[in-house]
């Protein structure tokens, strides 16, 4: 192996023709069985080496052997599901190189860091790299020396950087976050469309597309926008058994918030996502005035408040990062416990990313949303100033549906991925799991709502509506007459949002629809007016299932407890501890040292030598020589004390 990399790895399990790059493609493709089978033992023995996991995750094996095989395939995996392990682990154990194309300069750099510290020759090429340290870089990367590097598509296009890497044995180019490419994905990216041109420049080289959210119709526009050739697709589930999702009606927000965040342990991470950069602002303002450290981050602040304040979130200095979506992609870490949003996302792909942003180490954690009529408004404006709306219009009613509607969390975010949940109910939601109070009273309910909005000549918005119900005595209201209509005040015992919230769940039901004149008024269906006069409008009451929810109210908050992982807390605590310092010295994230998972395994295994280091879950050999002896003695003074 070159440079003696992966010497750890016996020489006899090295294949005698090792895969080269272009020049060997077909003979790649043509590997045989047995031979491949070799190679995948030899990336089974590099994954518990190197990374320190004793197996593959689902969809992993078979997405490696691809490459292996130079297909060109597309692999899509939830946010956590393990995708850079598979563009990361073929080519240490491949004579040549991988170049892998993202979008962020965070994280490449991010990968980059987590891959040196596995001992992985390893750099990116971004902006902020001095010109010396790019003369270094790329001296290294000619030499052989380099196994990953990182580019952006902008910088890969340029014509100088294709020349310099045509010249170099490149295995394969790996694209993260592929669905940036295409129009109906939801962080689309117009440079990404010229990727299209690496089979110009290098029609022999394989390409491997990565993503978190593709629905169907965008998995053929990645593959055809990039030229694939007889792809390979590899699609995970999108179901995360280890996330929690609620769903709340949004209130009083900052004494909901404080509720929610306190229900967590004290030491557990998490992200607070807001619709504006003022919010950020305000809620930050206020958990640190609660007791809670927190940051704010958005595009408005200047780029190195927005670094500095995301090393103190990755290096545990602080507690809660209070974000808009500027905090987007790249959050690449994996000991985030909670991910509250103070609002609704504009499309259920943002929102399975953004929530799956908890739980990437597998341990159980908690993704709730608060939602009101707010973020619809807000949303419809900002989409009116945007291109591309029968689109966004699409992505922001799936969100609203989510939000409003009585059924498995799991399950509609599957859907919309155009999977199925197996289980009846998973077991891991608000609905599923009884925190949701159903009514037994909902056609009553929804016969009150669509009584007012037919009465106010179906000419306002929902807003108006709930204020009718609620017996508002808003001086619009008199003026219409409207206090006067037989249906003012019949739910004056319920607050506004409440009936907001019943409307929208009407909607969702294909009760109520919005359409958009001047402003979103309410209009009812065919199926609204089967439900107030099911014989004149000649439908079946088996036809007109109506139901409301109403969210219970909270109950004393209680420290939510993570029991996948047993341990002494106080030698859980000295490790956190380590951990921090060790982050602080070596100037990276805390999770890069080693995660929630890794700190809970070293604490129920209490490891005595470099050889049981091994066994603990996420610490490989060059982790163990890099970091070993001060693990070992942590473990060693804590056992000495509590003697």
């Amino acid at each position: 192996m070159p440079n003696g990399w992966m010497s750890e790895i016996p020489e006899e399990m090295v294949p005698s023709a090792p895969f080269d790059g272009p020049s060997t493609l077909e003979t790649n493709r043509e590997v045989g069985r047995d031979r491949l089978i070799r190679w995948m033992d030899l990336s089974r023995r590099a994954l518990h080496a190197v990374w320190g996991y004793d197996s593959f995750r689902p969809l992993q094996e078979k997405a490696i052997e691809n490459v292996f095989l130079g297909r060109d395939s597309l692999t899509i995996l939830p946010t956590g599901g393990g995708k850079s392990i598979i563009f990361q682990l073929p080519i240490t154990v491949m004579e040549g190189m991988a170049v892998v194309i993202s979008p962020l300069i965070a994280l490449m750099q991010d990968q980059v860091r987590a891959l040196q510290l596995l001992g992985i020759p390893t750099a990116c090429f971004t902006s902020l790299q001095s010109e010396q340290e790019i003369r270094r870089d790329k001296a290294r990367m000619f030499r052989g020396e380099l196994k990953l590097v990182y580019i952006s598509p902008e910088r890969l296009l340029m014509e100088h950087v294709i020349e310099e890497l045509a010249g170099l044995n490149i295995c394969y180019f790996a694209i993260d976050e592929a669905h940036c490419i295409s129009q109906w994905g939801h962080d689309f990216r117009p440079e990404y469309t010229r990727l299209g041109e690496l089979r110009r420049y290098f029609p022999n080289t394989p390409c491997h597309a990565f993503t978190a959210t593709a629905p169907p119709r965008i998995q053929g526009e990645i593959c055809q926008q990039l030229r694939f050739t007889d792809p390979s697709v590899h699609q995970g589930s999108y179901f995360r058994s280890n996330l929690f999702y609620r769903v709340k009606m949004r209130g009083s927000i900052k004494p909901q918030l404080l509720k929610e965040i306190r229900q967590f342990q004290d030491e557990d991470l998490g992200i607070v996502y807001c619709l504006t950069r003022k919010e950020t602002e305000t809620m930050s303002a206020f958990l640190n005035q609660e007791g809670i450290s927190a940051l704010p981050y958005h595009a408005g602040l200047a780029a190195e408040v927005r670094r500095k304040n995301q090393d103190a979130f990755a290096k545990e200095s602080i507690r809660v990062m209070v974000a808009t979506v500027a905090f987007g992609m790249g959050i690449d870490q994996s000991n985030i416990r909670f991910v509250i949003h103070l609002g609704m996302p504009k499309s259920l792909s943002h929102y399975q990313q953004e929530s799956g942003r908890a739980g990437r180490d597998g341990l159980r954690s908690h993704c709730t949303l608060f939602y009101g009529a707010r973020d619809m408004a807000f949303w419809k404006r900002i989409l009116a100033e945007e291109g591309n709306q029968e689109v966004q219009s699409y992505h922001l009613d799936c969100m609203i549906q989510y939000a409003s509607r009585f059924e498995c969390r799991h399950r509609q975010l599957l859907a919309h991925f155009g999977q199925e949940l197996e289980p009846e109910k998973c077991g891991m939601c608000d609905v599923c799991t009884g925190e949701i109070e159903s009514l037994t009273n909902s056609k009553e309910l929804a016969s009150k709502i669509l009584s007012t909005v037919f009465r106010v000549r179906q000419s306002f918005g929902a807003h108006y509506v709930a204020q009718v119900l609620t017996g508002s005595r808003e001086q619009k209201l008199l003026d219409n007459g409207h206090d006067r209509l037989s249906v003012y005040g019949m739910m004056k015992s319920e607050s506004q949002s409440q009936v907001l919230d019943w409307v929208n769940q009407l909607v969702s039901q294909k009760y109520l629809v919005r359409q958009d004149l001047r402003f979103p008024v309410l209009r009812l269906t065919r199926k609204g007016f089967g439900l107030l006069n099911p014989k004149k409008a000649g439908m079946d009451q088996a036809e007109l299932d109506v139901f409301l929810v109403k969210t219970q109210k909270p109950k004393k908050a209680k420290k939510r407890e993570f029991p996948l992982m047993k341990g002494d807390p106080g030698l859980t605590q000295a490790l956190r501890a380590l951990r921090l310092r060790l982050s602080q010295e070596m100037n990276v994230p805390a999770f890069m040292i080693f995660g929630d998972r890794s700190l809970h395994d070293l604490a129920a295994k209490e490891p005595k030598n470099e050889q049981e280091l091994l066994d603990v879950f996420g610490i490989g050999k060059h982790k163990v020589k890099k970091l070993g002896a001060q693990i070992l003695e942590v473990i060693r003074d804590f056992n000495a004390s509590d003697v």
